[in-house]
């Protein structure tokens, strides 16, 4: 069984860029089809470690999703960010999805 730090709609900031973005879901083990040396540069030791789908921003303020080993992200302590207030809004929407219970007919 993999320990994951983090959860599905938590508020999480990219180490290395400081990008605010909001865990959409996880995978155990790096998924993705197996990059070349020559076409990422990654240390194949991130493989093994859970990753996470994570909604962040880019440079020109849209929303992205990317995907990223759980060693290159840290816990966001702050819940309300008012230069990333659609961040802020997909975490509670995420948050609310997998605590409420579905209808079904």
């Amino acid at each position: 069984m993999i320990s994951c730090k983090f959860g599905i709609g938590q508020q999480v900031r990219h180490q290395l860029t400081g990008a605010l973005g909001v865990i959409v879901d996880i995978d155990p083990a790096y998924a993705l089809q197996m990059p070349t040396p020559q076409s990422l540069i990654i240390h194949e030791g991130l493989l093994v470690l859970p990753w996470y789908y994570v909604v962040m921003e880019d440079e020109g303020g849209e929303t992205v999703q990317t995907y990223v080993a759980e060693s290159q992200l840290t816990g966001e302590v702050l819940s309300e960010h008012l230069d990333s207030p659609e961040l802020d809004d997909i975490a509670e929407r995420v948050r609310s999805k997998i605590t409420s219970p579905l209808l079904r007919h």
